[in-house]
């Protein structure tokens, strides 16, 4: 009894967090607390768990350390998850790892539609098809001019993955 928290494992709170932070509709930021308890109230069957905004806030703030299996049950029932995944941390990497495979493939999927649509253009067709065989060198000068050009015009950057990445990493 009272056995402390092995080195490595994640709270309650951090999982609920990680959650929270990173399963939502793309092209919003995470759901709220009043939003999470309305949902999962909306979906919920007769005699399903239900939680409150107030206790999902205690629990990802970590004031509430040991919170009801219904209200977990509930929480994994509206992100998708097995319950598991607050207790066991194989279920937790299993969920991460899949949860990153999916943000890759709707990554993909979105740069495929991109280029669909950069290609259905005949004049940037025939921009593309004239850089083969360009230096790389010369294709970071083009790259820069076009790069100009977008700016002037007042067209938005283009995100690269690595752009994409590194906003992700600081929200």
């Amino acid at each position: 009894m009272g056995a402390e928290i092995p080195s490595g494992r994640r709270t309650i709170a951090q999982v609920l967090d990680y959650l929270i932070r990173e399963l939502h509709p793309k092209g919003r930021g995470p759901y709220t607390y009043a939003e999470i308890a309305h949902l999962i109230r909306q979906r919920a069957g007769e005699g399903a768990p239900t939680v409150s905004h107030g206790t999902i806030q205690s629990i990802r703030t970590g004031k509430v350390t040991n919170p009801g299996v219904d209200s977990l049950r509930a929480l994994a029932d509206f992100f998708g998850v097995p319950v598991t995944v607050f207790f066991d941390e194989a279920v937790f990497d299993q969920v991460e790892e899949r949860i990153r495979e999916i943000k890759d493939d709707v990554d993909r999927a979105s740069a495929g539609d991109e280029l669909a649509d950069v290609l259905e253009d005949k004049e940037a067709r025939a921009v593309a098809f004239r850089l083969s065989g360009l230096s790389a060198k010369s294709l970071r000068g083009i790259k820069g001019i076009v790069e100009g050009f977008r700016t002037a015009e007042g067209l938005p950057e283009v995100e690269t993955k690595a752009t994409k990445r590194n906003r992700r990493r600081k929200s």
